[in-house]
């Protein structure tokens, strides 16, 4: 039968009733080309399907043949007026049913190659999806996987995966944010096995915290696809297994790529065995904007007498909300007695310090309007938070008040301890040693929070001087302040310190954002 085929073909070609792979199709017929040599392919027996589309082929290049052949007298230039109309007419119904010809013959290639994967015909399959109007289809895809390596190269394999795997991504993402967890992780997963890196990411930082040997798999994938943001998780979860070599070797590899938290992590990696590298890490970690670093190295910096670089490190940092840095300039610039700009700093922060220097400068009008009943409250704050001898503060500043300055503060006050009485309510209990070990205990946490640990966990360091391991929350960042409400586990979590040292915390689930009213 082939042997038939190929003769039919030579005839063809020989006679002019098929168009030969060769000949140029005229412009409106060149998105035809593929096809046309695909056609000549079946004929000639160097591609196979079945007996139906090598005849249909055969139609096809007819008509490709006759519609070419007017296209060439159109544009001979030898035709008169009448008759160039009547060709281009021709033309035009030649060109349709060409179109309808390969309509048909698209619509039974694809049906062959449907019975090619039915047949595990993996030869006869290859040459149906190469067929330039077949389009690539899914139970293309489920087959070519299943015979993985084969196919691992072909184009429309690669890009259908692509484009699958960025519409799961898009999915899971969207699922992430309605809050279903699980299910935006299985999705992640399956687009990182269609091979896109970025899912291999996000799946690796769901996985963190739960499942580490997950989250090092699919960070390791997420790697290999040039996802550079998952070195720093590689040398954070090898450290977590005690692996310190193996989280090196990330570490140096993330801050090779500028990745500030890197860079301070092999700060604290190398303080206490190569001095001067871990100071060119802090720095640059600090050069590149990294809260922690700037505050750290501005602190050495001031020991090393280099007090302008210091202060202008604090300055960014305090900028940033990092409430440390704040803390440190308004107790320098309140020591240079530059009032305005110490209180601008100090009411960034809200510490027993803080309330007590703010206080000072209501009652002695330093940089600020005079205010014995505003100096009152911040006194009061100040002692209320632990702040040494400030109840004689307290006492003295409450003489000065006349009595109506006593009754507008005594009512400001009672305002205030409504107003916490209410965030009590809403936002729960301060925290304290007995209350966090009480299971479902709602209690309010005011603090700085850590690099995360996993996707959705973070370590608060309290501004009590306490560390919180917060669960399943929403809207936290990295460095950033947080004033949240969270219900108590009743029981600790043991987390690796950058040394890795392992420590215990309190365990608590995420329960809202809470703000002060004369914070808004």
């Amino acid at each position: 039968m082939r042997l038939y085929l190929t003769g039919l073909s030579a005839l063809l070609l020989l006679s002019g009733c098929g168009a030969s792979p060769d000949a140029t199709l005229a412009p409106k017929l060149s998105h035809y080309t593929t096809a046309q040599q695909q056609c000549s392919n079946y004929l000639d027996g160097k591609n196979e399907l079945t007996n139906d589309i090598e005849k249909e082929c055969e139609q096809f290049l007819k008509r490709l043949e006759t519609a070419n052949k007017t296209a060439e007298k159109l544009n001979s230039g030898k035709l008169k007026k009448g008759e160039y109309d009547q060709e281009k007419t021709l033309y035009a119904r030649e060109r349709n049913k060409v179109k309808q010809t390969y309509s048909t013959l698209s619509s039974s290639v694809k049906n062959a190659t449907l019975a090619a994967i039915k047949a595990d015909n993996t030869k006869t399959f290859e040459h149906g999806v190469a067929f330039p109007g077949n389009k690539y289809i899914k139970p293309y895809y489920k087959y070519m996987r299943a015979k993985a390596p084969l196919f691992d190269t072909n184009t429309k394999y690669i890009a259908y995966q692509h484009e699958e795997s960025k519409k799961l991504m898009t999915s899971a993402q969207h699922t992430l944010k309605q809050g279903k967890t699980e299910k935006a992780l299985a999705l992640f997963v399956k687009a990182a096995e269609m091979g896109n890196p970025e899912a291999a990411r996000s799946a690796a930082l769901l996985y963190e915290g739960s499942d580490n040997k997950q989250a090092l798999h699919w960070h390791t994938v997420a790697v290999e696809g040039n996802v550079v943001s998952s070195y720093l998780n590689l040398g954070r979860l090898y450290e977590a297994k005690g692996e310190r070599k193996t989280a090196l070797t990330w570490y140096l590899k993330a801050a090779d790529n500028n990745d500030k938290q890197a860079q301070f992590q092999l700060y604290h990696y190398y303080v206490k065995t190569d001095n001067t590298k871990a100071i060119n890490y802090l720095a640059l970690s600090a050069k590149n904007g990294y809260n922690e670093a700037q505050y750290t190295y501005a602190l050495l910096l001031i020991k090393e007498g280099n007090t302008d670089q210091a202060i202008d490190l604090l300055q960014q940092a305090s900028q940033n909300n990092y409430t440390p840095a704040s803390e440190y300039l308004g107790n320098y610039y309140y020591e240079l007695k530059l009032y305005e700009r110490a209180f601008k700093q100090l009411s960034q922060t809200k510490s027993a310090n803080s309330f007590y220097l703010q206080a000072k400068m209501y009652e002695e009008g330093a940089g600020i309007n005079r205010d014995y009943s505003r100096a009152f409250t911040l006194y009061s704050r100040a002692n209320a938070l632990g702040k040494a001898d400030a109840q004689k503060d307290v006492q003295r500043v409450n003489a000065l008040l006349d009595s109506e300055q006593q009754r507008i503060a005594q009512e400001q006050e009672k305002t205030r301890i409504a107003q916490m009485e209410k965030m009590i309510k809403e936002c729960g209990v301060i925290p304290t040693a007995d209350n966090v070990k009480l299971k479902s205990t709602k209690v309010h946490i005011i603090g700085t929070a850590s690099a995360p640990v996993g996707n959705s966990s973070f370590v608060i360091y309290g501004d009590d001087g306490e560390d919180y391991y917060i669960i399943k929350t929403r809207g936290i960042q990295e460095g950033k302040r947080v004033d949240i409400s969270a219900m108590s586990k009743g029981s600790t979590a043991t987390l690796t310190d950058s040394e890795g040292d392992a420590y215990e915390v309190y365990q608590l689930i995420y329960d809202k954002e809470c703000v002060l009213e004369d914070e808004q």
